[in-house]
């Protein structure tokens, strides 16, 4: 059961680092610095997750 609930946050952190990433390169396609700096910002801390839990 352990195991299960691992994969199933790393797979929700996935998702998340994902949708950060797009929203990422939508900000730099319209030229938006102030939203690509904040979800670099976003995206940096759910990279940095497990590293901080574990």
């Amino acid at each position: 059961m352990t195991a299960l609930r691992y994969f199933a946050f790393f797979v929700l952190l996935l998702a998340g680092l994902l949708s950060a990433i797009k929203q990422m390169s939508l900000a730099l396609d319209e030229g938006n610095i102030e939203w690509f700096t904040l979800w670099t910002g976003v995206a940096s801390i759910i990279a940095g997750l497990p590293t901080i839990l574990w």
